[in-house]
């Protein structure tokens, strides 16, 4: 066992000795260097030219590998403190592409909100009025969310907040659709307000969890993190599903049937007389 324990030694240090042809002419050096002046010393009696020769030799040598030594433990060092600047200046980018990304997301979560606000007044007026009128337009802006969904969407990490964005302003466009089909003059907008009013309730519940969503986000802007620690996943429940049951029961073939089964009076005509008159 010792000896099989043992036969691997040999091959590393054997190879570690000839590994290259300048290693092993620094070893002999460094060996005659030091044995030479002892060997002379002991035996050698006659002129001393040759012990000077034999300790100028092992003087030069031994400052030689000093020196060799020394330039390869500097070099050692010097790409030790390059690596580590060069560490030192890529964790630097990452952190400036971090705090740009969050002062974005302020920027266009900012501009988002102001968007919300304008569609929160819009949806209380339409709750309020919109059944007095038949064409009532009001302001239902989009333009904010146009413009910062692509860059939110790839640099947030609240992915709930984004698809409840999403929804919410399919929400506004099937609004502004319901709306433009109520003003059609073969509509009658008594069967389809209460379907409106119904759907814009719910809306109106929607934009209020956004706008606060929306404000916590400039405040503590959750973005995919670069650098560092993960970012804690949100434990925010999403309220996309407590509104989207007024789109599968309003859709248009919904409303078509239901203003199919409506009847207009005066024109249906009642049960046939005896003489044939209605």
């Amino acid at each position: 066992m010792a000896a099989t324990r043992e036969a691997p030694r040999a091959p590393r240090w054997r190879d570690h000795i000839h590994s290259t042809r300048p290693f092993q002419l620094l070893i002999f050096s460094l060996l005659a260097a030091v044995v030479a002046p002892v060997i002379g010393a002991k035996y050698y009696t006659g002129e001393i030219m040759w012990p000077l020769v034999i300790g100028g030799y092992s003087g030069a040598a031994l400052a030689f590998t000093t020196a060799l030594f020394w330039d390869r433990h500097s070099r050692l060092q010097d790409e030790v403190r390059q690596n580590e600047a060069e560490r030192r200046r890529g964790a630097e980018r990452l952190t400036q592409e971090q705090n740009r990304r969050v002062v974005e997301a302020k920027r266009r979560f900012g501009a988002l909100e102001l968007e919300l606000a304008r569609l929160k007044a819009s949806i209380e007026r339409t709750k309020r009025e919109q059944h007095n009128y038949k064409h009532f337009f009001p302001d239902l802006p989009t333009g904010s969310w146009t413009a910062v969904s692509g860059p939110l969407g790839v640099i947030v990490s609240d992915y709930e907040l984004m698809a409840d964005l999403a929804t919410f302003y399919g929400h506004v466009e099937e609004l502004r659709w319901r709306l433009r089909f109520k003003a059609d003059a073969a509509i009658d907008e008594d069967v389809i307000n209460p379907i409106i009013a119904t759907f814009v309730s719910q809306m109106a519940d929607a934009v209020d969890v956004l706008l606060e969503q929306v404000r916590e986000q400039i405040a503590n802007p959750q973005v995919e993190q670069i650098v560092g620690a993960a970012q804690p996943r949100s434990t925010r429940v999403s309220r996309t599903r407590q509104f989207t049951g007024a789109i599968r029961t309003q859709t248009p073939e919904e409303i078509a049937n239901a203003l199919a089964r409506q009847s207009l009076p005066g024109l249906e005509g009642g049960p046939a007389a005896p003489d044939g008159s209605s």
